[in-house]
């Protein structure tokens, strides 16, 4: 399975988002590698752990935002992360050690879900996050 690459396609313009979305992305690679199996079995676990675990931290501090923003879409926006959180759960306890299968299907089952997600859901998410804040910096240099 291919890499991905996070670049300038995928940057949402917020600084942590982007670094977040980074991080899953370098995590989602460690698994896509060709030579996964000949590194350590223990890292199937491990990665597939910090998945879950980074993904919830990030989709949490997604979701404050949105609610500290009043985002339009946050219904929308928070059910999407759920579907996620709950599919990883539902993998990691359906596979709760390596093989290449359980890899195959960690990665077919994310990689459109993680991708999309930014491109779609996520960059609205930033532009949002973006001009509010424009909006809350120049209210706050004019009083």
């Amino acid at each position: 399975m291919d890499t991905t690459t996070f670049d300038a396609h995928y940057e949402t313009g917020v600084l942590w988002q982007d670094l977040q979305h980074k991080e899953l992305i370098d995590r989602f690679n460690i698994l896509s590698d060709q030579n996964f199996k000949t590194i350590n079995p223990k890292l199937f676990t491990s990665t597939t752990g910090f998945l879950v675990m980074y993904s919830h931290h990030h989709l949490t501090l997604e979701e404050a935002y949105m609610e500290k923003y009043e985002y339009p879409d946050t219904e929308f926006h928070k059910k999407a992360h759920k579907e996620f959180i709950k599919m990883l759960k539902d993998f990691r306890k359906n596979h709760n050690s390596f093989s290449q299968n359980a890899v195959d299907k960690l990665l077919a089952d994310i990689k459109e879900w993680i991708l999309g997600h930014i491109l779609e859901n996520d960059k609205k998410l930033g532009w949002y996050i973006r001009e509010t804040e424009k909006k809350i910096l120049l209210r706050k240099t004019t009083n």
